[in-house]
């Protein structure tokens, strides 16, 4: 844009020259260095602070392409000092952040509103408090506008996530049975916005079993392996996946009794059920007892007979207590006990057996305010398949991304299909699939209409439900995870 300006000489005569405005004629995003310029529309990693260590030439192509801030070149035709506005432009179908989730996380925020700058003496200028926000899968450019009303663009960004895995896995069957790949993982991740890399496995000796008293000789055994690892070097955004055989909680203690019982020679074998409710769900009465889970423990404890008439107690030993398998197929799944009752002095009365039993079996475990994962190969004493496990740490890693929200904090909105502990499984998780407004969630009726995988048990799929996708790409992972 031109101007008119006018003076007089010393001669008194007036003159007319004419000022050229200077105009906006070039924005870059940079790509790592001040005179090095992105050629095509790329990536931005925005929980990843820009720090070399992160560049590896594939995923992070430079130092451009960490942050949340990506840096902006603006230029005009002229030097001089020139004003300019910029802000931010969405394209496509970003996930939208509400009001309430911006005013709880001020990194769900981008910069929507016109921000003004001026150009240095030179003319140019490199912008690096622009900002984007810190969920996967929404694609921006950048609008800078002179007060000539000259607009131009940059090139388009996708931002993205990035998260380290570091399998531990154990020596022995554990170790056989663990997944062969995380592809699944990989590629359900992708869809959110998330960039999964798999780090050079370590291993550890085997643990049979992770139970509710194991978590702390667990995680040393674990921690051990991890600190000449790969991951290490990544913190904080390393997960680490530990695998066990079983993640199976017991109850020891167990007391159950059958009552006008006849005993002595031969009297027939009675049959006791082994049912009692669960800590976590009262309404699961079917037990299994503690058996070929840990090695050198048993699900017998005690076992006796007190006679009606004379008050005589009698102990009956372990040898006279078989389990009785439910199946061939599953021959340590055992929720009866038959009881050769012939050996007892002849009588009537009273037979009662102690036994540990199995509460729970567990597919895997989130451990809290560290960056640790476990997963189990072996479930109700069968092998979990690769996909099976792939299942699980999908999981297991939306729990640490933070599902499933609940609108707390510096989460995301709650979902329309959240349900908490209250209402069956431990922790916050997903009823996609099944009618809304029940008391639990948790039923087998239940497991067999959930399709979402943040559903609190297995349920065979690796997907996450429609809600649950969108809070996924919303997530906030700046912060990363403590390490173990």
């Amino acid at each position: 844009m031109t101007g008119k300006k006018s003076f007089e000489c010393a001669s008194g005569k007036e003159h007319t020259f004419v000022v050229k405005q200077a105009k906006l004629i070039q924005v870059e995003i940079l790509d790592g260095a001040e005179d090095k310029f992105l050629p095509n529309n790329g990536s931005q990693f925005v929980n990843l602070d820009r720090d070399n260590k992160w560049v590896d030439n594939k995923s992070v192509t430079s130092l451009g392409r960490l942050g949340f801030k990506p840096k902006i070149y603006v230029k005009f035709d002229l030097p001089g000092v020139s004003e300019f506005t910029l802000k931010a432009i969405p394209d496509g179908k970003n996930p939208s952040y509400t009001d309430d989730e911006k005013t709880r996380n001020s990194l769900f925020k981008f910069i929507e509103e016109e921000k003004t700058y001026q150009t240095e003496s030179s003319g140019e200028l490199v912008i690096s408090d622009a900002f984007l926000s810190v969920g996967g899968k929404s694609t921006f450019h950048f609008e800078i506008k002179d007060t000539q009303g000259t607009t131009l663009q940059t090139k388009k960004l996708e931002t993205l996530r990035k998260i380290f895995v570091q399998q531990i896995k154990m020596t022995g069957d554990a170790g056989k049975s663990a997944a062969g790949s995380i592809g699944t993982v990989e590629s359900e991740y992708k869809k959110q916005g998330f960039v999964i890399e798999s780090l050079p496995e370590k291993t550890m000796p085997e643990m049979e079993n992770i139970g509710a008293n194991d978590s702390a000789s667990y995680k040393s055994a674990v921690k051990k392996a991890y600190q000449s690892s790969d991951g290490k070097k990544k913190e904080p955004y390393s997960l680490v996946v530990g695998y066990t055989s079983h993640l199976a909680v017991k109850t020891s203690g167990r007391q159950l009794s059958k009552t006008n019982v006849s005993v002595g020679p031969g009297s027939s074998a009675i049959t006791i059920n082994v049912a009692g409710p669960g800590k976590t769900n009262p309404a699961v009465r079917t037990k299994y007892l503690w058996q070929e889970i840990v090695s050198g423990e048993s699900w017998f404890e005690s076992a006796s007979f007190k006679d009606a008439t004379s008050g005589v107690v009698t102990a009956i030993d372990e040898k006279y207590c078989t389990a009785i398998a439910v199946n061939a197929a599953n021959p340590n799944a055992s929720s009866k006990v038959k009881i050769d009752v012939s050996k007892l002095p002849r009588g009537t009365g009273t037979v009662t057996l102690k036994v540990t039993w199995v509460d729970r079996m567990r597919a895997g475990l989130s451990f809290g305010g560290s960056n640790l994962i476990c997963v189990c190969t072996k479930a109700w004493w069968k092998n979990k398949s690769s996909a099976q496990q792939n299942e699980v740490i999908i999981h297991e890693i939306g729990h640490k991304i933070g599902m499933v929200p609940g609108g707390t904090g510096k989460l995301p909105d709650k979902t329309d299909t959240f349900y908490d502990s209250s209402k069956g499984h431990v922790g916050t998780h997903c009823h996609h699939g099944i009618p809304a407004g029940q008391a639990r969630y948790d039923s087998a009726t239940d497991a067999a209409l959930s399709d979402c995988v943040m559903y609190g048990s297995t349920n065979s799929h690796s997907a996450f439900c429609e809600h649950c996708s969108v809070a996924a790409k919303k997530q906030d992972i700046n912060s990363g995870w403590p390490a173990l």
